[in-house]
């Protein structure tokens, strides 16, 4: 049996490409954080990555604006570095979902509202999704779009954009501890009143990348199912190195 390398950094499945200067807290659970996954992860900071591109994606010249030309390079970067799939430490990347896979002969994971068309074939017709989001305010619908959603067809979108907790370290915010309850419970709280307010929701989405770690305090709030980031790029891992079964019958 021969084997060969040709790449710098091996023993990586996944690449998780992050806004750069993110130096807030994350815990297990969170996409930056290389102990949520239960396989290598190689992550890196796309320098000059200050925020998240915004609409359009593209100057009047027809060239890609500069955020979404580093997103590009880096993803690159990263399949000539060896990884076999690609993720974005940000659900507000879904905006360069495509023009990122186009550059790359690898899988793609920019957002988990890519999930959205799924899940609404998982639930029943009648029923609604709620995304959770940093910025209910920012996350327009060009970013659903963008990913093949909609967010005026059965999407109930809430947002953090009142958490103090949540803001004091991202959004602007620049401390670098928060209190873990208290995001928890601003969580929860947006989630059952989106309840109170429509009866028929089927599901939840944590779109934002620093939300998985609660999923399962939602799960247990809500009795609902709950879908984010994390169970994403286990999904696309999965599709590049499959599991190889050794049971019997």
């Amino acid at each position: 049996m021969i084997i060969t390398g040709g790449h710098p950094y091996q023993g990586y499945s996944t690449g998780i490409l992050k806004l750069d200067e993110r130096c807030y807290p994350m815990t297990s659970g969170d996409v930056g954080n290389a102990t949520s996954y239960p396989f290598p992860v190689l992550i890196r900071e796309v320098k000059g990555l200050l925020n998240n591109p915004s609409p359009p994606i593209t100057t009047p010249d027809g060239a890609y604006t500069e955020y979404v030309q580093l997103c590009i390079n880096e993803a690159i970067q990263l399949e000539k570095d060896g990884v076999r799939c690609i993720a974005m430490c940000c659900g507000f990347l879904s905006l360069i979902q495509q023009v990122t896979a186009a550059h790359v002969n690898i899988p793609v994971m920019a957002s988990p509202l890519m999930m959205i068309p799924i899940v609404h074939q998982m639930i029943r017709p009648e029923q609604s999704i709620v995304v959770v989001t940093a910025s209910a305010r920012l996350l327009t619908n060009e970013f659903f779009t963008a990913v093949g959603a909609d967010l005026n067809d059965r999407i109930n979108l809430v947002g953090l954009d009142d958490s103090k907790s949540f803001n004091s370290m991202c959004m602007g915010g620049k401390t670098l501890s928060f209190e873990y309850n208290d995001l928890r419970e601003d969580i929860i709280n947006l989630i059952e009143n989106a309840q109170k307010k429509n009866p028929n929701i089927g599901a939840i989405l944590l779109e934002c990348s620093s939300l998985p770690p609660f999923a399962n305090d939602v799960r247990e709030a809500t009795g609902l199912p709950v879908f984010d980031f994390i169970a994403c790029v286990k999904w696309m891992h999965n599709a590049v190195v499959p599991e190889k079964y050794s049971g019997y019958i």
